[in-house]
């Protein structure tokens, strides 16, 4: 695993080493346009492998944020889909005074 997130990580340092300007101040261009669409899809896919790790009868939310190093609250989050650190989960109503 650490291998392939090793070879991003270069790459995307790489960025910063390319000699000439231009070709370097547009090669960031293209990956800043280009990001949203892998970002999301890197949610995806870490969603899914939350998923998976949830699957077997004896996984819980507290377990698997455990082997992740995240909160339950994140795994609940990923689970039911919410992005980017549940900042769109729907806000909780207000009790009101009455």
């Amino acid at each position: 695993m650490e291998e392939e997130v090793q070879r991003v990580l270069d790459a995307l340092a790489g960025l910063a080493e390319i000699d000439d300007p231009k070709t370097r101040a547009l090669a960031v261009a293209r990956v800043l346009k280009e990001w949203p669409e892998h970002s999301k899809a890197l949610r995806e896919v870490r969603r899914q492998a939350v998923l998976e790790l949830l699957a077997p009868e004896d996984a819980s939310v507290r377990k698997v944020a455990k082997e992740l190093g995240v909160s339950p609250t994140t795994i609940q989050d990923l689970t039911a889909g919410y992005s980017r650190s549940g900042k769109d989960r729907p806000k909780k109503e207000e009790a009101s005074d009455g």
